[in-house]
């Protein structure tokens, strides 16, 4: 027989059965759809060798007046910057200052300290640095450190080398300076007392289980000017001037709100809008304050100045702000507004635009061209002058296998380079993120697979390539080079189960014929082979071997419906491939 084209269109299909998919990409991972081809993603390489503490929630780059590249991150523990390969500890403190005469208790040949500071205010985790003490059992308490909470008054630290006595010291010159709080690495339900309702379990007894979910910490990063400013989810307003230089910290931002649930500086007039902001006597999830123009510290409206503020009404709390063409996407758990300046005296308007889907969390949502993606906890949707559900071939993949405990740590990033949007998310009863889904927005395909980023930036400003926040600890540039940080990256396409005859004849592949718009190093071709769909005896061809160098390929299998598996396992592997053909004939019934 002639050969004859497998003609397997891009774009991953799963919400079918394996017949009915039939000639479609069913499984994959580390595999993107361009241009109409399937191909091998890019890899990644660090970008620094110094790991960064807690997980990376939040992440923004930009470049100041004189030229200086900057990457902001903000983790469950710290606030960062990475400039010329290294990464600054920016950390705000929350309190600084002389603490009690010789703090310092040692034990010798211990090297755990109990420090003695009346109301302190740390909680477990958190982080101090000391100066002006003195030398006491052998050791001198300066620098950073972790505290061991153990009650209101004192904690524990761990010096990097033991005493060589028992005493107390430290003189009554040791300043400690508290950071802020950190936050939690991961969503958990609160248990203990208070967490249920009125009236329900038994007096006086802890809660096991409860409806209160305590959420990760995530960050909301945006630039006045040249300058950062940053809010952990919950806190206050910090701002960062890259004036000062990298030796200093973030500082709170005086007279912004108490309390604020995420953070956009407007493009008109330059005002700082705090979602979800304290109203100066309470929180008030979805109360929305902006600043006077040109100046983030003052949120008190008066007759000269245009701060203000709007309470939006529908909705538990306000998620986040995404700024599409012309109005801005307010974003709260279940509903959504198109806020658009309007200019004095009231400065910002807002629409209601209506259901949204339940939003995943505060960076699952995108901006791309004017329209606005994010991803629900049930579909995913897009805004174009209406909210609409996104049709998605992959949607059981997705949505069948994600965890809603951890649903504030769904990243979306845009990788414009590919036309790409990312949803980087959890998958079920997985505490950190390790799976991602991408739309192409052009040709309105889909792909998924396998990936432990945590925050990810795929169009950013000053950088050249995307990069990424790792759930291990470090940053790493992305589509850069072909290997995974120097190790190899594997690889795998699976086509569902094509039919290659009609009738009851068994059909014999003899022959498939390969075409790569670009291939280097090998790639494995298997033919797996069913009689029917719902058969057990599916049948594995030997995996076979293509360079570009493989004319064709003999995989000795028969069937009624075969699938197709491409991929590969080595170092410097690279392909992209254009086509498949094949030459089958008839093998009888059996």
């Amino acid at each position: 027989m002639a050969l004859e084209n497998i003609p397997i269109p891009p774009g991953a299909v799963t919400v079918k059965t394996d017949r009915e998919a039939g000639a479609r990409w069913v499984d994959m991972d580390k595999v993107r759809f361009h241009e109409g081809l399937p191909e091998k993603m890019g890899g990644w390489q660090k970008i620094l060798a110094t790991q960064f503490a807690g997980k990376c929630r939040g992440i923004l780059d930009w470049v100041t007046l004189a030229g200086t590249k900057y990457i902001a991150m903000g983790t469950s523990k710290k606030l960062y910057v990475v400039t010329g390969g290294i990464l600054y500890d920016i950390t705000p403190i929350r309190a600084s200052s002389t603490i009690n005469n010789n703090p310092f208790s040692m034990t010798d040949a211990s090297a755990l300290v109990t420090v003695t500071d009346t109301a302190h205010g740390a909680i477990d985790g958190d982080y101090v640095t000391y100066s002006g003490a003195t030398a006491a059992g052998g050791i001198t308490i300066v620098g950073e450190y972790v505290i061991d909470y153990v009650d209101a008054n004192t904690y524990t630290i761990t010096h990097s080398a033991a005493a060589t006595s028992t005493t107390t010291g430290g003189g009554a010159s040791v300043v400690a300076a508290y950071q802020i709080s950190i936050g939690a690495d991961d969503s958990l339900y609160g248990t203990g007392y208070g967490v249920a309702g009125y009236g329900l379990g038994t007096w006086g007894t802890g809660r096991t289980t409860s409806t209160l979910l305590l959420n990760a910490r995530t960050w909301s990063l945006d630039t006045w000017g040249e300058d950062l400013v940053a809010c952990p989810r919950g806190g206050t307003l910090y701002a960062w001037d890259a004036s000062t230089g990298i030796g200093t910290r973030a500082v709170a931002v005086s007279g912004a709100p108490a309390t604020i649930k995420f953070i956009m500086v407007s493009d008109e007039d330059r005002h700082l809008l705090a979602y979800g902001a304290h109203d100066g006597s309470v929180n008030d999830p979805l109360l929305v304050r902006w600043s006077d123009t040109e100046n983030y510290g003052t949120y008190t409206a008066t007759e000269t100045n245009t701060a203000g503020d709007k309470r939006l009404d529908t909705g538990n709390e306000i998620y986040c702000a995404v700024k599409g063409k012309g109005d801005t996407l307010v974003l709260s758990d279940a509903f959504a507004w198109a806020q658009t300046f309007i200019g004095a005296p009231y400065t910002f308007g807002f629409r209601p635009l209506g259901k949204i889907g339940n939003l995943m969390g505060p960076n699952a949502a995108i901006a791309e061209s004017g329209r606005v993606f994010w991803m629900g906890s049930d579909d995913f949707y897009v805004y174009d002058g209406a909210v609409n559900v996104l049709p998605c071939p992959v949607h059981n993949k997705v949505f069948d296998d994600r965890d809603l405990t951890q649903r504030v740590k769904v990243y979306a990033g845009i990788n414009r380079a590919h036309n790409e949007i990312w949803w980087h998310y959890c998958a079920q009863n997985s505490t950190e993120v390790d799976r991602y889904v991408i739309f192409n927005f052009v040709e309105n395909t889909w792909a998924f697979g396998t990936l432990a980023r945590t925050a990810f930036n795929g169009d950013p400003s000053v950088i050249s390539v995307p990069y990424a926040a790792g759930a291990d600890g470090y940053l790493y540039y992305h589509d850069y080079g072909t290997d995974a940080d120097g190790s190899a990256m594997t690889t795998r396409l699976v086509s569902g189960g094509i039919e290659i005859g009609t009738g009851e004849s068994m059909m014999r592949v003899k022959k498939i014929v390969p075409d790569f718009k670009a291939l280097t190093g090998n790639v494995s071709l298997t033919l797996k082979s069913k009689r029917y769909p719902h058969s057990t005896d599916e049948v594995s061809a030997t995996a076979q071997t293509i360079s570009s160098a493989t004319e064709y390929v003999k995989p000795r299998i028969k069937g009624r419906q075969i699938s197709i598996t491409i991929a590969s396992t080595a170092l410097g592997d690279h392909w992209r491939l254009g086509g498949l053909r094949m030459d089958v004939k008839p093998a009888g019934k059996r």
